[in-house]
């Protein structure tokens, strides 16, 4: 037995499953979270906005983005959230629907292609996933939880309902005659999503599995 076969051993005798969860989690987190945090200030940057610039934000340092309550809930509760961006739409040099569509998307998408190229390196690299410390902890794994946890951030961010991105899309998108619609989802939406985290799901899995299927379907 190796010396790291037998580190490795030792710790997952003591710390067990949840541990190993951590830690194949952690790196899925840290960068798409970042990623995503980024990819907002970027755009609204590019658009003409710098308060993002202004606030620290156009970085890809994980410190600036990570929030720390929101990243420990992931390893808790298994869902969390990052620090979000600060932009003002009145900077942007497009019109503001679309600028707000452009800004909001530019998180999810972001996750998106994180997705997209971690099934990359597994076409082009396939001997990738033969690599293992041993147990749980391999490359097929820690690549598994990578893709997952982008496309969950990336459908879950969708969701068109306060506070999460496809809300905002959600308001540049909709015309005049479903301002009621706009105002109810501002003043219950965030209850609204409460009950869906807890009681639908089902429904956010489906989308997962069903945007994993379509990626895996075209990359691989």
């Amino acid at each position: 037995m190796s010396v790291i076969s037998a580190i490795w051993d030792a710790f997952y005798q003591t710390f067990g499953v949840r541990a190993i969860w951590a830690i194949l989690v952690l790196p899925a987190l840290v960068v798409g979270f970042t990623l995503h945090e980024y990819a907002h200030a970027w755009m609204a940057v590019r658009l003409g906005d710098p308060t993002p610039k202004l606030d620290g934000r156009l970085t890809l340092n994980p410190l600036k983005h990570l929030d720390p309550l929101g990243t420990l809930l992931v390893f808790i509760a298994f869902i969390g959230w990052a620090k979000p961006v600060r932009w003002n739409p009145l900077y942007l040099r497009v019109p503001r629907r679309v600028g707000v569509i452009l800004v909001a998307a530019a998180g999810p998408v972001s996750n998106l292609l994180l997705a997209l190229a971690a099934l990359l390196v597994v076409k082009f690299f396939p001997f990738v996933l033969d690599l293992s410390l041993g147990g749980m902890l391999s490359m097929a794994n820690l690549i598994g939880v990578f893709i997952t946890f982008n496309v969950i951030l990336f459908v879950f961010n969708l969701i068109p309902l306060p506070p999460l991105d496809g809300f905002s899309v959600l308001v540049g998108l909709a015309p005049r005659a479903w301002e009621p619609l706009i105002l109810f989802l501002h003043r219950y939406g965030t209850l609204l999503l409460l009950a869906l985290i807890f009681f639908g799901s089902g429904i956010i899995g489906a989308l997962v599995n069903t945007v994993m299927g379509v990626l895996t379907a075209v990359v691989l």
